[in-house]
């Protein structure tokens, strides 16, 4: 599809209903934008409809709209997705582009609390057993007095920390810079992944994704964890490799997992929304999303479609702080928290 009018001021890909509504409740009324849920792969959009795009981080830029674009916003708090795009196409001194740095930590770390309990509690294994209603095989565990280690404890990471130790939790983290405050306030103790690994009881991942992130909670790391850990991801899927943790599951090494994010997002985005197989990706990609699939079918997993974000009060803020950036920008051609490369 081609649109020979490019007459829309913006467009917000991956914008779902309550998200749209949002939206719509606080853009000016002379501020013309087109919303749809699909990612742009999706729209089948052959060139921009306009050349401000929004999207969250499913959406694969086409090398083919470089030249017709002025503007990129991301309404998440990554932004690599987009990064990597504009320095492939030599962007950087042509485009602006900006992120959304804070709206979400407190929905997404009450989601981390969330995993992690649904799996002490065998969550799923409860709710299929609500029509017999039969106790076999339910016996979960309380989190109280239990070790947690929050790899990466920025914004979201802290919010974890001051969560779990208000649960009763023996806190450690991991991070390059400690906050002595976090510390003092919830007794954190800081350590190494490969000192914390044997004793924590649940491990979350908070990390940003960066080169030396990716893929850090490998087969290799992982597999030094405390038999029957749980390990939750709310961060980003390629810190985790799906493969990987199938694995680990498989051996008993692992005893559960959360995840709300997956190193083959787009691909299983695809699948599961109707009209693509896993194998009609390439192999790396269709391999991981195999994985993730047999993972939906396992008690011992809880799987969310990256949705730690979606709250009524998160969503407000994200939508508040998308629309003043594309104010600015259509005002005075800057945005208010930019990328910067």
């Amino acid at each position: 599809m081609a649109f020979e009018n490019r007459s829309f001021d913006a467009v917000f890909y991956e914008a779902f209903e309550e998200e749209e509504k949002v939206l719509r409740e606080f853009l000016p009324q002379d501020v013309n934008c087109l919303f749809t849920w699909k990612t742009i792969q999706e729209s089948g959009h052959e060139l921009p409809p306009s050349p401000i795009i929004s999207t969250r981080t499913q959406s694969e830029f086409p090398d083919a709209w470089s030249p017709h674009l002025k503007a990129i916003m991301t309404r998440s708090t990554g932004y690599d997705h987009v990064s990597s795009y504009i320095i492939r196409n030599g962007m950087r001194d042509r485009i602006s582009c900006a992120y959304l740095p804070d709206y979400a930590a407190r929905a997404v770390a009450e989601q981390a609390m969330l995993l992690w309990t649904a799996l002490s509690r065998k969550m799923k294994k409860q709710m299929k057993s609500f029509e017999s209603f039969n106790r076999d095989g339910l016996t979960g565990g309380e989190v109280f007095g239990k070790t947690i280690l929050v790899a990466g404890v920025g914004r979201i990471g802290s919010k974890i920390v001051e969560i779990a130790s208000g649960l009763g939790m023996k806190v450690l983290g991991f991070d390059i810079k400690p906050q002595k405050v976090l510390e003092e306030k919830f007794f954190l103790k800081y350590v190494s992944l490969e000192d914390a690994l044997p004793t924590a009881d649940i491990v979350v991942c908070a990390l940003p994704l960066t080169s030396g992130t990716e893929g850090l909670f490998n087969y290799a790391l992982l597999s030094k964890v405390k038999k029957g850990a749980f390990f939750i991801n709310i961060a980003r899927g390629e810190i985790s490799p799906s493969i990987d943790i199938l694995k680990l599951l498989d051996e008993s090494r692992l005893g559960g997992a959360g995840l709300d994010v997956y190193d083959c997002e787009r691909e299983l985005a695809l699948y599961l929304r109707g009209g693509r197989s896993a194998g009609d990706f390439p192999d790396g990609p269709g391999k991981r999303a195999e994985a993730v699939l047999k993972m939906m079918e396992r008690d011992d997993v809880v799987l969310f479609p990256h949705n730690a974000f979606n709250t009524v009060e998160s969503v407000r803020r994200k939508c508040c702080q998308a629309v003043e950036n594309l104010s600015c920008f259509l005002n005075e051609g800057r945005f208010l928290t930019p990328v910067e490369f």
